[in-house]
């Protein structure tokens, strides 16, 4: 199978309180899926709004399998942006939960699935295999176009970066939807692991507790999902757990996290990754190389990074994504970035380290000076949940923290940044605004 490679009789995908799918029982678990691709009469895309059951795995895993191309999708998307998404890509069959389907669309028996009533104009191009949408949500879409090789290519390099092999057990703790939560179902089924699928929280004891019940090894998350996990994993490590990676973001507590895991036998490694770059660029062994903890780590295998005179971080690897795709259109295209990918972020190389500073578009201009957002924002996370926008007046930093405490540590920020503390302006809030995918929402801020 394209992605699936592991011994007939170990598991795949482990069904908690049902049976488990091995690997040599994934064809005719898939049949359903394969029956429904096989009626395609040429290549097409199907739009999988992925939640975290069974049938989204096997959907998947059959549609690229007969070649078809993927557009995985949240499941959460409201009606209007399912509208927009649909109307900008037609694809010509589309998986999600019972439903209406809209005009242009008739539903089959199973009112899961709607196929498009008429030919889209444009074919789509051999290489496509999986779209990855980057925007979308409130507005126009916006999609990732990935190859076969850079999926299997990037669940290989990930393979290798983080020495997995097929006694490994991976649980679903972050979307399908999301690159590195797909990339984490990927690489354990590239190397003939198991996968735990479950839809629990995966900041609550629940969660914990159905780690240690079905021997998962290896957990992923975001920087929320590791705040929130601190003071349970504390006290309630799961014995099986053997390995944590972080991404999505900085985490002010790595270092934290590195000596805890340390302390109960298991390794915490942070990364650094795209959708743009199928998932994941750079890894950290903080038990490894405990004085780079602060950094992205090194470049996963086959890739390598340089930094622009911008200050910009320039990747290049087999898992840079073909392009972008606004349109139906645009899925008809080859390559376009030839393995180079602009990142957008800005950051530095220490002895082969990547340490990142921020957004090219984090950068605002504050009484003359260049501020970079993203360090004023990490500056503040030591006293509580904060984000850092830029204002006409100069930057807002919404806080979820004691007032007088943000405006002293505010006043100090100012101070080493040479701008008066007038340009900072404080406002506290009961809570920030998420994205599915455990990402401040910064769009909500207007």
């Amino acid at each position: 199978m394209f992605l699936a490679h592991g011994a007939r009789a170990d598991p795949a995908l482990v069904l908690p309180g049902g049976d488990d799918i091995r690997y040599g029982d994934l064809p005719r678990a898939m049949v359903r899926w394969s029956r429904l691709a096989g009626e395609l009469p040429r290549k097409g895309l199907v739009a999988l709004f992925a939640d975290l059951s069974p049938d989204t795995v096997l959907c998947y895993l059959a549609c690229l399998e007969a070649g078809h191309a993927v557009l995985l999708a949240d499941p959460a998307l409201s009606e209007r942006a399912v509208a927009r998404l649909l109307a900008a890509y037609e694809p010509e069959l589309v998986v999600r939960a019972p439903g209406v389907p809209p005009e242009g669309y008739e539903a089959r028996q199973d009112t899961t699935v709607w196929r498009r009533t008429s030919p889209a104009e444009h074919h789509l191009h051999d290489d496509l295999a999986l779209l990855m949408m980057t925007s979308g949500t409130t507005g126009r879409p916006r999609a990732v176009r990935l190859s076969r090789i850079n999926v299997s290519g990037n669940a290989r390099d990930i393979v290798r970066a983080l020495g997995m092999d097929a006694a490994d057990r991976a649980v679903t703790s972050l979307p399908l939807h999301y690159c590195y939560g797909l990339s984490v179902l990927n690489s354990h089924l590239s190397c003939g692991a198991a996968v735990v699928l479950t839809d629990a929280s995966p900041t609550g004891r629940r969660f914990l507790r159905l780690m240690a019940a079905e021997g998962v090894t290896a957990m992923a998350g975001v920087p929320l999902t590791y705040r929130a996990l601190w003071p349970v994993l504390r006290r309630e490590w799961p014995a099986s757990l053997r390995s944590l990676t972080q991404a999505g973001g900085a985490l002010p507590t790595a270092a934290d996290y590195a000596r805890l895991a340390s302390a109960r036998g298991a390794r915490f490694s942070v990364m650094y990754g795209q959708t743009e770059a199928t998932a994941r660029m750079s890894v950290l062994d903080t038990a490894a190389h405990p004085d780079a903890i602060g950094s992205v780590g090194r470049a996963i295998p086959g890739g390598r990074f340089r930094i622009e005179d911008t200050g910009e971080i320039v990747y290049e690897g087999p898992n840079v994504m073909l392009g972008y795709a606004d349109t139906r259109e645009d899925l008809a295209r080859g390559d376009r970035l030839h393995g180079v990918l602009r990142t957008g972020d800005v950051g530095t190389l220490r002895d082969g380290f990547l340490y990142l500073d921020g957004r090219l578009k984090r950068i605002v201009k504050v009484a003359g000076r260049r501020i970079n957002l993203d360090e004023v924002e990490s500056a503040l996370a030591g006293i509580g949940e904060v984000a850092v926008v830029g204002s006409p007046e100069g930057m807002t930093a919404y806080c979820l923290a004691d007032e007088a405490r943000v405006r002293r540590h505010a006043a100090t920020i100012c101070a080493g940044l040479g701008i008066p503390p007038a340009y900072l302006r404080i406002q506290l809030t009961g809570s920030l605004p998420y994205t599915s995918t455990g990402k401040i929402d910064y769009q909500r801020f207007g």
